[in-house]
């Protein structure tokens, strides 16, 4: 072979290996991209943030990960989440920004092995949830979350932790990565939206308890399956005595204050599938589901002498001897009769229990 073939058959080897290794690389990145297509497809099937915790489940499996961590906001998040999802400050959130040593704008993750984060960024240990000396090694990748409509508002941080202390390196292309951090983070601002205004919709926004167009959403499916299965259903309208008195002598500030002791002092009572909602002013509704007439007016009892030993005086801050009593009516629903005329023979019963004028008189001067 002369030299001129040796050269070239050298040179078809190297092209021959260039090639393979831009194969290897081209097939490498299509399995990324479809890992990390069909995390977003995952990210994109929750309907609320309830979901999260199976969510994230989920996600350590598909991406193979030892563990993968959520933190968020404190102030945005309280009471949207399930239990299992840690909430923190938001100064909390930008004390580990600024040890993870990341600009306030910073959009990109945070990488590398595991001990070199947790000792440059103590706050973090806790976002980690290091259990031992083995969940001290391996690598990390820490991305804090924006809400894409607020670009400079921080809602938490996700970490992905793996057990290769070289898989999440500083030298690594972080493409998809910072696509699924921000396609995760929009996800929890959009259902968080959501749900706020879903529960704007339907909560009463006094007594924070829940308003007329919950019960309409959700009484006719309870009264169709109670009727499928013959479940009895139970019906308590509440209505406050002479609740006008306490508006004209102790005033509507007073009164609001009273309300909301009042709903809080029947949600004490009720158990968490029953339905109660502020229908409005001073009137409440009861919805019992699986509940017969005797448990239903034991039920009413209590109520009642809860708000009869409501201290009123407490809780305005007044001087005052005024007592709360409740005037409630109760019907038993019968089959085929409408949401509608259910409320109002539950609304007769009450009017029937109602006492008069000269009751709630030699009520008051007794207390």
């Amino acid at each position: 072979m002369s030299g001129r073939d040796a050269q070239n058959a050298a040179d078809a080897h190297c092209l021959r290996e260039r090639l393979e290794r831009t194969l290897e690389l081209y097939r490498q990145n299509l399995s990324v991209f479809h890992k990390f297509k069909l995390c977003a497809s995952q990210i994109q099937a929750i309907t609320s943030l309830d979901q999260l915790p199976a969510l994230l489940t989920t996600l350590r499996g598909s991406l193979k990960l030892r563990d993968i961590h959520l933190v968020l906001d404190r102030e945005q998040y309280a009471g949207f989440l399930p239990d299992s999802i840690p909430t923190r400050s938001q100064l909390s959130l930008r004390r580990m920004l600024r040890e993870m040593g990341l600009a306030e704008s910073f959009r990109h993750p945070l990488l590398g092995s595991f001990a070199d984060i947790a000792i440059q960024a103590p706050t973090a240990r806790e976002l980690f949830q290091t259990r031992g000396q083995r969940d001290c090694l391996g690598s990390v990748c820490v991305f804090p979350l924006w809400d894409k409509y607020q670009p400079d508002n921080l809602i938490g941080f996700l970490a992905l932790k793996d057990g290769d202390p070289l898989r999440y390196n500083e030298g690594m292309a972080t493409d998809f990565i910072e696509f699924f951090a921000d396609l995760f983070s929009w996800s929890l601002v959009t259902l968080r939206e959501h749900e706020k205004l879903q529960r704007e919709s339907t909560q009463d926004h006094l007594t924070g308890c829940h308003n007329r167009s919950y019960l309409m959403k959700h009484a006719p499916r309870i009264l169709e399956f109670a009727h499928r299965k013959k479940m009895p259903v139970a019906l308590l309208f509440i209505d406050l005595d002479g609740f006008k008195k306490v508006n004209d002598t102790l005033g509507h500030a007073c009164g609001d204050q009273l309300l909301v002791a009042v709903a809080h002092a029947i949600q004490n009572i009720v158990r968490d599938y029953d339905i109660f909602i502020r229908l409005g002013g001073d009137e409440f509704l009861l919805l019992l589901p699986d509940v017969n007439r005797e448990t239903a007016q034991r039920t009413a009892n209590r109520i009642q002498d809860a708000l009869r030993t409501l201290p009123v005086a407490q809780v305005c801050a007044v001087a005052t001897q005024l007592r709360i009593t409740a005037s409630i009516g109760l019907a038993m629903h019968r089959p085929g009769e409408t949401l509608h005329q259910f409320i109002q023979r539950a609304d007769t019963s009450m009017y029937s229990a109602k006492p008069s004028a000269s009751e709630r008189a030699r009520t008051s001067e007794s207390t």
